[in-house]
């Protein structure tokens, strides 16, 4: 059996309805042939190239010169609100530009670095991990205290990027220098603090120690970073077995304080009553003293005035002298005058039991 090309099928027999032998038909609803498509593409695009040779490589430069263009744009690049960007020339710094839409010489000539300058980065040391023959284990770090004792200590660093060009190029790993010399800060601090002014009202002190020490380390690297706070955020006793003895001597120091302050205040209540009650007794003695000492200058002042008027009439002095002290003396004595023309056939009587039995007068003394 032969096959013919055009009246047969691919299997030896006639098949009008085959796509690869049918041939389009003019006027026919079936779309357009591929080979129609292609061709007409490739007739548009020859236009491009006219066959003189003068033609063709003006397209050409046109080409070159549309490429150059878009090769230029793509050197437009924007910079947020909260970021910087360093340019490259070649690998070298040459420029740090701000927010907005800028444009720098296209790739490989310059290129451009963009961070965010304003948000807070946080860098932590709970991923420290503790050596396994140690013994001990925790989230942070293992530090020894002022009164040597070990503590599980975990800290925050925020910080943030001031100078672009020095934490780009200055420092080749910044974020690992600044958790080496935060490591390396805290460490110092906490071997000079006794870890109850730690776990106490001291941390807030502590925290501004560091935050200082760190931002002066940090600019002696020159890492281009502002170190906005340090905060301790853990410290503890390393292990379990030991907590329950750490707080049993933290208990014991909080009691001991607690009767300290006690103590104080007792002693605070009681020393300014006594103190007061002493200044009052001195003070009486004082005024005692002032009181005597003015009776004996004035029973001196009035001896010496009777001496002088002794001396200028003794006997007149006496008789006044003896007078004054029989008056003192009959006072306070009962009296019964009687005539002495008169006083025959009386009888004297002495009521002695009146005398007995009445109360002593107590004797002036002159001191």
């Amino acid at each position: 059996m032969s096959m013919k090309d055009d009246d047969e099928g691919p299997w030896g027999h006639h098949d009008d309805n085959n796509s690869w032998t049918r041939k389009p038909k003019r006027g026919s609803d079936e779309g357009p042939d591929l080979e129609d498509l292609l061709k007409k593409s490739q007739d548009k695009f020859k236009q491009f190239f006219p066959k003189n040779g003068r033609s063709n490589g003006r397209a050409l430069w046109y080409i070159a010169g549309g490429v150059f263009f878009l090769w230029l744009l793509t050197g437009i690049y924007t910079v947020q609100q909260d970021e910087q960007a360093a340019i490259m020339r070649f690998g070298k710094w040459v420029r740090t530009t701000g927010p907005g839409l800028s444009y720098h010489l296209p790739a490989p000539i310059e290129s451009a670095i963009i961070r965010n300058v304003t948000s807070i980065n946080i860098l932590t040391n709970t991923n420290v991990s503790q050596p396994a023959t140690s013994g001990l284990a925790g989230e942070g770090a293992l530090m020894l205290t002022g009164d040597e004792n070990i503590a599980d200590v975990q800290f925050a660093v925020n910080w943030r990027i001031k100078d672009l060009e020095a934490f780009l190029f200055d420092v080749k790993s910044p974020e690992s220098t600044i958790r080496a010399a935060a490591d390396s800060v805290v460490r110092a601090v906490i071997a000079q603090t006794p870890i109850a002014q730690i776990l106490s009202e001291g941390r807030s002190k502590i925290n501004i120690q560091l935050r200082e020490m760190l931002q002066k380390l940090v600019d002696e690297y020159k890492l281009g970073v502002e170190i906005s706070q340090v905060e301790l955020l853990k410290v503890a006793p390393p292990t379990t077995k030991v907590i329950d003895a750490y707080l049993d001597v933290q208990r014991a120091k909080a009691d001991m304080e607690r009767k300290r302050n006690e103590a104080e205040y007792y002693r605070n209540s009681i020393v300014p009553v006594a103190r007061g009650q002493a200044k009052q007794i001195i003070q009486d003695a004082e005024a005692y003293k002032a009181k005597v000492m003015a009776d004996i200058d004035g029973e001196t002042s009035r001896f010496m005035l009777v001496f002088d008027q002794y001396s200028k009439a003794p006997a007149v002095t006496k008789t006044r002298l003896y007078l004054d002290a029989m008056q003192s003396i009959l006072e306070t004595t009962q009296k019964l005058v009687v005539n002495g023309e008169q006083s025959q056939g009386i009888l004297p009587y002495l009521p002695l039991p009146e005398l007995k039995n009445k109360p002593e007068k107590p004797k002036e003394t002159n001191q």
